[in-house]
């Protein structure tokens, strides 16, 4: 129980109480649930992962000697809340309604007798919560790079090869507005839609964020197509494009929609004439061109690459 309220006290400072549910489960363990509305977590393949990688995190910085990773193994059951112990004839019984922790901090005496009797399970309305959903991420994040690590960059170079060495020059990306919306009629058919019909796509979403995420004028931008949204949340869209944007720090994602990709999910254009390239990589210091051909992407009208001339200091569009 003293483990069960240390972690409630951790998590209480980074989620909101009335989004931490700790259930006392009807003979001697306690259930602690977070609610994912209020983390901004969605459904995905990889969310068992996530959560035994985020538990194996807590139970060695908390020290928590009993936490039970059997809970995580695909055939565990999980008891529902209310349902009645087949041994104890004890309930499975929320110690924190609506986010009121008195019977969770009484003693065990206390929540077993509270426990004998069916007890309400109502649970706060949820809403999303940008500190809590940003604590969520930098787990995530914290799991990539330790996924990434066990990764050879000799593997990846010897994989794609290369025909010659480019030095990597500063530059910094200026956001163009008029050429995106001109050269890409996806993107101007997208802003039109979300002022007129006040709605967009998941994937349309995904899609303007893979694009306008490189500068603030671009993100401003961003903001002001998904605020004609009538879903439009300022701080749950700014904890996506800080996503986006860390995930293509860290190079485990965050990369820009291809015209290819764009099509294929129902929000590109439906033809493409830009040429294609070859790809560079980036090791080290140094981009190494491959003989991988890249997809184009509206990015190619987004933005001008600037970069600073190393004689005089003066700038130069490229």
């Amino acid at each position: 129980m003293q483990e069960c309220v240390k972690l409630y006290e951790y998590l209480a400072k980074r989620i909101p109480k009335q989004s931490i549910l700790v259930y006392f489960t009807g003979k001697k363990g306690f259930h602690i649930e977070c609610e994912p509305v209020a983390l901004g977590i969605n459904p995905s393949n990889t969310l068992p992962k996530v959560f035994r990688y985020i538990a194996t995190k807590l139970k060695k910085d908390l020290e928590l000697v009993s936490l039970d990773f059997s809970v995580y193994d695909l055939r565990r059951m999980w008891r529902l809340p209310g349902s009645k112990h087949q041994s104890t004839g004890l309930y499975k019984t929320l110690l924190n309604p609506l986010g009121n922790d008195s019977i969770l901090y009484s003693d065990q005496e206390t929540i077993v007798n509270y426990s004998s009797t069916l007890q309400p399970i109502d649970v706060a309305e949820q809403s999303f919560a940008y500190s809590a959903n940003e604590w969520y991420r930098e787990n995530i994040y914290e799991m990539e790079e330790d996924e990434k690590r066990k990764d050879n960059p000799l593997d990846y170079f010897n994989k794609f090869g290369s025909k010659a060495f480019k030095d990597l020059k500063e530059t910094h990306k200026v956001f163009d507005r008029d050429a995106l919306l001109h050269g890409c009629s996806a993107v101007a058919r997208l802003k039109k839609q979300a002022e007129e019909q006040h709605f967009l796509e998941h994937e349309a979403r995904l899609f303007l964020c893979s694009i306008l995420t490189y500068t603030e004028d671009s993100i401003k931008f961003l903001h002001e197509i998904l605020s004609n949204c009538s879903d439009y949340s300022f701080d749950k869209s700014s904890a996506h494009i800080n996503d986006w944007v860390k995930r293509r720090q860290m190079g485990t994602g965050g990369r820009p929609f291809t015209c290819d990709r764009a099509n294929a999910v129902g929000v590109g254009c439906g033809e493409c004439k830009l040429e294609r390239k070859n790809k560079w990589a980036q090791i080290g210091n140094k981009y190494v061109e491959t003989t991988e051909k890249s997809s184009p992407s509206p990015i190619r009208y987004a933005y001008k690459n600037i970069k600073k001339e190393e004689n005089n200091g003066n700038k130069k569009s490229r």
